[in-house]
Order: structure tokens, then C-alpha cells, then sequence
């Protein structure tokens, strides 16, 4: 009895050394299955780890979308170029102003100064200028010049100067008598309005009678101004362009 103890002993070390066997040979595939299936995920997380740097490599294309912008910018500068086109047209829309309208041979304008101070009258004949200005009260003066180019420059006594341009029919300016100067408007007249003059050997009188028949006049003896006596066309001188009356 005492003999079989240590077969038994041994064969039960057998037994279990076969189960362990056992059971190590049925964990191995499991364990090269799961072996094979790590890289197969590693190859999962590759491809998850590659899908974003692909979508990260696909932004540059998109990146390279601006220099197609950058290329629009030089059309958007255009755009400005073209609309500078219509500037370019604006001296053509300029020129007519610059040669001005032409006076006629022969024409007479009647009207008056800013706020109604004084009645103004200019006839024009041949490129020569007559006007006289006059507010029926104190101040009056005579021009002789020229006009051109639709303009008009004549000067007066001392520093007394009337100078206008000429816009379709209408002549406007600025005129300066004793020390003072205002913007007036004159309009085509025809007779009997106009502008008229008296002389005799010391004494001058000048009316200015518009469109409308209003006089305005004052005469001029020496260095006294006194209200004019009542016009009458036939015995006054109708002043013409050219007709020099300064300093009288």
C-alpha cells in the first residue's frame, strides 16, 4: 500500500499537468486571433488616424481658392478705372462753357444789381462795350471796354469796373462804383429800352430805361450829381457800343 502512494502521487501530477496543457493549447488561438485582430484595429485606427489627415491635406485646395480672389482684386480695381470713364467725357461737357456764348454784332441788355440798388445798362457793337450804372439817387458811372468770347471787360472812372459772361441770353456780373461793388443780371432789350445820354458843354445825363419803360437816369455837372430830368428819345443820344463816354 505504501508502494502506491507515490504512483498515484504521480500520475495525478500527470493528469493535472495534461489539463494544463489542455486548457494553455485551447487559450492559444484565442490569443493569435486576438493578435491578428490588433493589428486589423491598429489598422482601423490607422485609417481613422489617415481619414484626417487627408480631410487636413484637402483645406489647401480650398487655401488656394484666395489666389483666385487675389486674381478678382485686379477687376475690382478696374471697376473704379472704368467709372473714372465718365470724368474723362467731362471736359468735352465743359468745352462749350469755356468758348462761351458769342454776343451779336450789335445787342443791348437792361437790368439791374443785386437787391434792386441800381439799374444797369450795356450795349454792345463790333466787340465794344458801353454801360452805365445808376441808382437814380447818388452814385452813377460810365464803362467803355470790349467783349469777346462771350465776355464782357470795360472800365470806368478811377477804380470803377464792370466785368460779365454772357449764358444764352442772359448777361450777369459784377460792377464797382464808388467804392462799392455788386453782382447784377441784365436781359436782352429792344427799343425804345436802353441806355441814352445827354451832353452839353459841362453837363452830362444818362438814363437807363428797361424792358418794362422804368427810368432811371441822373445827371452829372462837374462834381454835382443831381436827379435827371424826364427822358425823351428824340432829342437823347441812344448810347451804342464802342460811343466813349468814361470820365465825362
Amino acid at each position: 500500500m505504501r508502494s502506491r502512494g507515490p504512483i498515484v502521487t504521480l500520475l495525478a501530477i500527470v493528469v493535472f499537468g495534461l489539463i494544463l496543457l489542455a486548457v494553455n493549447l485551447s487559450k492559444s488561438p484565442t490569443t493569435g486571433s486576438a493578435a491578428k485582430a490588433a493589428p486589423a484595429g491598429a489598422a482601423q485606427s490607422a485609417a481613422a488616424v489617415a481619414a484626417p489627415a487627408r480631410s487636413a491635406v484637402v483645406p489647401p485646395p480650398a487655401a488656394a481658392n484666395p489666389p483666385a480672389a487675389a486674381a478678382a482684386k485686379p477687376d475690382a480695381v478696374a471697376a473704379p478705372g472704368a467709372a473714372a470713364a465718365p470724368d474723362a467725357a467731362a471736359p468735352d461737357a465743359a468745352a462749350p462753357a469755356a468758348g462761351g456764348t458769342q454776343f451779336p454784332a450789335a445787342a443791348k441788355y437792361t437790368g439791374y444789381t443785386d437787391g434792386n440798388h441800381a439799374a444797369i445798362a450795356v450795349t454792345v457793337r463790333d466787340g465794344k462795350v458801353s454801360a452805365y450804372l445808376c441808382d437814380g439817387k447818388a452814385i452813377e458811372s460810365w464803362y467803355q471796354g470790349s467783349a469777346s468770347n462771350g465776355g464782357v471787360d470795360a472800365k470806368g472812372k478811377g477804380a470803377n469796373a464792370l466785368s460779365g459772361t454772357l449764358a444764352g441770353r442772359t448777361l450777369t456780373g459784377t460792377v464797382s462804383a464808388g467804392g462799392k461793388s455788386w453782382t447784377y443780371s441784365a436781359a436782352p432789350a429792344n427799343k425804345p429800352a436802353g441806355l441814352y445820354r445827354a451832353k452839353s458843354d459841362t453837363r452830362t445825363t444818362g438814363w437807363i430805361k428797361d424792358s418794362s419803360g422804368n427810368v432811371t437816369g441822373l445827371a452829372h455837372d462837374g462834381d454835382t450829381v443831381t436827379p435827371a430830368g424826364p427822358l425823351d428819345p428824340a432829342t437823347a443820344q441812344s448810347v451804342e457800343g464802342g460811343d466813349r463816354v468814361v470820365g465825362q
